[in-house]
């Protein structure tokens, strides 16, 4: 599983995990490369799909049990996937507003 770094002009970067990133893409209708681009005046589009997309996973997450989450080392925690991608979001939210682009690609 590879790691991808999200770059801005309007805010620092965003690193996630490509397993997490891709199919949350594609289920957004947005195809995913391993170096790709979102065009400033693509952003308003492209921030509606993920939104979209990160609340209806959101409804079908399943809590976790309190008791069981507490005797679970914090790296094997379950993490809600509106958690999972709020940087993210914040740094396209951010580009948008400054109407620049936002590029990603492997973290080497």
């Amino acid at each position: 599983m590879g790691v991808i770094v999200f770059r801005s002009k309007a805010s620092g970067e965003v690193i996630m995990m490509r397993g997490h990133v891709e199919p949350v893409f594609k289920d957004a209708g947005i195809i995913f490369h391993e170096k790709g681009a979102f065009l400033a005046e693509d952003l308003p589009g492209v921030i509606a799909s993920l939104e979209t997309v990160i609340e209806r996973l959101a409804q079908c997450e399943v809590p976790e049990d309190e008791d069981e989450a507490k005797e679970k080392p914090a790296m094997l925690a379950n993490v809600a996937i509106k958690t999972r991608f709020y940087a993210l979001m914040k740094l396209l939210r951010k580009a948008c507003d400054k109407k620049v682009n936002v590029h990603w690609e492997p973290l080497n």
